[in-house]
């Protein structure tokens, strides 16, 4: 049976991903959820400590009997020729605001889900968006109905295009290089790009961390990317199996 709980989180807010989903146009209520959760973790008598990475020394320290490893995901990176030279965030830098926009014309890399959202959330501020979806449909992974909702919106954007079956294939000086249905085309230069081509498992922990620990769990997006609901439920499993 677990008697004491310590909750490490390197950002100064708790949340993850999570928390940065309620600015998603239609998504607002989700912040009323994600503050009920922290009320009852809040009540619940684990102790929280905010800002700090855990590392090997970390460890040492808490010297836990079992550690559960739920850092979440990071951003995928295409290995695309020209890339490093363009000014380019990352969608959680985007919905954290780490990082300006600079326009007027902004290209979002991968249309699926959270790309949609941005490309939705950008148009209504007024710039000029290019979002690329590289396979399966726009909008990939969002709830039949939400989405098509999404696409009716941007829909009737003028300033917004969706272009599913595309590649971005190369960043040149003047020109982006694009395929789309197996014909290559060029497009204007943006401002900035933005990195929707989804998520990988954050690495760790590594094997000096495993070594000190007698019960190691990774769960969430941490072992394998998935939504909100399969990593609340995977928490909640793990809970009541300790």
């Amino acid at each position: 049976m677990v008697t004491r709980v310590t909750l490490v989180e390197k950002e100064s807010r708790l949340g993850g991903q999570f928390a940065l989903a309620w600015q998603a146009p239609g998504k607002e209520k989700i912040k009323d959820g994600l503050k009920s959760i922290e009320r009852s973790l809040r009540s619940s008598g684990a102790s929280i400590v905010t800002g700090r990475a855990v590392d090997l020394s970390d460890v040492r320290e808490f010297r836990p009997d079992l550690l559960v490893w739920a850092t979440g995901a990071v951003q995928n990176v295409p290995d695309i020729p020209g890339l490093n030279d363009q000014y380019s965030l990352t969608s959680v830098e985007y919905f954290t605001g780490q990082k300006e926009i600079k326009g007027p014309r902004v290209l979002v890399i991968g249309a699926g889900r959270t790309g949609l959202e941005i490309a939705e959330k950008l148009g209504r501020d007024g710039y000029e968006v290019v979002a690329t979806k590289r396979t399966d449909p726009i909008g990939s992974m969002m709830e039949m109905i939400t989405r098509n909702l999404a696409l009716k919106r941007i829909g009737e954007m003028q300033n917004v295009i969706l272009m599913p079956h595309t590649t971005v294939k190369a960043f040149l000086e003047k020109s982006v290089d694009i395929e789309q249905d197996g014909v290559r085309m060029s497009l204007e230069p943006f401002q900035t790009v933005i990195l929707a081509s989804g998520m990988i498992p954050a690495p760790g922990p590594d094997k000096e961390i495993r070594k000190l620990v007698s019960c190691t769990e990774i769960i969430g997006d941490a072992r394998e990317v998935q939504d909100i609901f399969s990593a609340m439920r995977e928490g909640y499993e793990l809970a009541t199996k300790y």
